[in-house]
């Protein structure tokens, strides 16, 4: 699931580093980014809560 989050974060990435610099840089090219920013954000936290769940199940096991 996060790798299909980060594929889609990614292609979107790409189509807007395609537009043209006057397309990226007015106010719809910024908004365009922010929304941009934050699902890649989105996108670290799920990861980071993973990493943490696994890590946390990891080491229970260990003390078994």
């Amino acid at each position: 699931m996060l790798k299909y989050l980060q594929e889609r974060v990614n292609k979107a990435t790409k189509a807007f580093d395609e537009k043209p610099e006057e397309a990226k840089n007015n106010a719809d090219g910024a908004a365009q980014a922010d929304v941009l920013s934050g699902k890649q954000g989105r996108v670290q936290e799920l990861m980071r809560k993973l990493a943490t769940k696994l890590n946390k199940e990891n080491h229970a096991e260990e003390g078994k």
